[in-house]
């Protein structure tokens, strides 16, 4: 494969994990923690409240400040976008779509408050970490997510739940008589359409301008003039890497939890509802558990390190002492609401950043939903905290942690390393057998491809 191939079209899913992996990695080197974007809108809200309407209503409880790592997933994805000569501004959506992405993103925003932590804290970084609660985030996301991708194709949006869109497929689909054709090829646009879009473009641009402005020439506890040029171009490297990884590839975190839900589900192919009501390339990414294995090659990454980092130079286990680290109420209704708020805006927190920078706008639809989402918890911070932390349903916050000695702590840890890597094995496996392709063909191609190959080889039947 030639380096015009890997700048122009989209990559193996795989890269996803290893890229996200390694954005994690750097992170925790520098930080000693996994990266999070739980109070980050907040932060940058309470920047931009102030700078447009001279009010502090967000920084009651959040702290003003700018989120580089954010910023650099953003800016990844637009690279990734101007490497392919191809923002997705001419993707089209329609009214219910945009309200669904508003809507999602607000839940989710509210489920990271009583939750503990947003989809990237949990399902990358609080797994990675052994952290139980994370574990029940995860089990209560795969059911509300489901929940949540079946409401969305009762609606008729199904067509629209994709891991990403390419003119180079919308090409082949139309080429090839799919039954499949996408909305994205519709060509008119509705008036009001254009006038929401409008709305959204400059709200957005707006927002981000006035919180990369404040974060190079404000006082802030994370800008230019607190941390330095280096640590600022550090973390928008980090951030960078992890948006390439998903504008690449279409990567989502709540997709990966999902993957084995419907991966059952499509093995009967079109006799299922579900299957009849979603786009093939979806079902492709799903039959072939790549999601899954992505999210699991990260989390298997930045576990490794911090099994370094804890065993050889006695790091703490990021995560484990704080309130909200131990198991309660709040986890399971917060894990439920991220699951059903990231399917209704096509993606959990990270991947709406990169599909901004693509320019998908149901990720412009979702900004204003994000920042809305922490008022309700701004103004009932404390009977919200006293019912989701203050009732720990176990005394302790990572598996480790039920051994009573070090050694007993680190052959859980090992164990556990070995369970992880275990199951990448399995889903490799039955990745392999499901989609019946060479092992190279999945390694090397990306998953629009990977659907013409099925088609081609009879696997997949979806001509009219």
């Amino acid at each position: 494969m030639n380096m015009q191939r890997w700048l122009k079209y989209q990559w193996p899913f795989w890269t996803s994990g290893f890229l996200i992996g390694l954005a994690e990695i750097l992170y925790y080197i520098k930080n000693k923690t996994f990266i999070t974007f739980t109070t980050s809108m907040a932060q940058m809200s309470a920047v931009a409240e102030k700078k447009l309407l001279k009010t502090s209503i967000f920084e009651k409880v959040f702290v003003p400040d700018i989120n580089w790592v954010l910023i650099g997933v953003i800016i990844g994805a637009s690279l990734v976008a101007l490497m392919e000569k191809e923002f997705r501004f001419w993707v089209k959506y329609n009214v219910k779509a945009l309200v669904l992405s508003f809507v999602g993103a607000f839940i989710f925003s509210f489920g990271t408050r009583i939750g503990g932590g947003c989809t990237t804290h949990h399902l990358l970084g609080g797994i990675a970490s052994m952290n139980i609660s994370s574990w029940v985030v995860a089990i209560i996301m795969q059911i509300s997510s489901f929940l949540g991708l079946f409401i969305y194709i009762k609606l008729g949006l199904g067509n629209y739940f994709k891991p990403q869109e390419t003119k180079w497929y919308a090409r082949q689909e139309y080429t090839l008589g799919l039954i499949d054709t996408s909305k994205i090829d519709e060509k008119d646009e509705d008036f009001y359409i254009k006038i929401i879009k409008l709305l959204l473009y400059l709200f957005t641009i707006l927002f981000f301008v006035i919180i990369i402005l404040s974060g190079i020439f404000d006082n802030l506890p994370h800008s230019l003039s607190n941390i330095g040029i280096f640590n600022v171009i550090f973390l928008l490297m980090v951030g960078t890497i992890a948006g390439v990884g998903i504008a690449k590839t279409g990567f989502g975190n709540v997709c990966g939890i999902l993957t084995p839900n419907i991966h059952l589900i499509f093995q009967d192919g079109p006799k299922k509802e579900i299957s009849k009501r979603i786009n093939y390339l979806t079902r492709v990414m799903f039959m072939g558990m790549f999601p899954f294995i992505s999210i699991m090659i990260s989390v298997i990454m930045l576990n490794i390190a911090i099994l370094i980092g804890w065993i050889v130079y006695k790091i703490p286990l990021p995560a484990s002492s704080e309130a909200q680290d131990f198991l309660s109420y709040g986890h399971f209704l917060g894990g439920f609401l991220m699951g059903m708020g990231s399917i209704f805006m096509l993606g959990c927190e990270i991947r709406n950043y990169a599909r901004l920078g693509m320019g998908y706008l149901t990720a412009f639809a979702a900004i204003p939903g994000f920042i809305l989402g922490y008022l309700p918890y701004v103004i009932f911070k404390k009977p919200i905290d006293d019912w989701a932390f203050s009732h720990h349903l176990l005394t302790i916050t990572s598996l480790p942690q039920i051994a009573h000695n070090f050694l007993g702590q680190i052959l859980i840890s090992i164990s556990y390393l070995l369970f992880l890597v275990g199951l990448l094995f399995i889903f490799i496996i039955v990745s392999k057998k499901s989609i019946g392709l060479y092992f190279y063909d999945i390694c090397t191609e990306p998953i629009e491809k990977i659907f013409l190959k099925n088609i081609l080889r009879g696997k997949i039947n979806v001509y009219k």
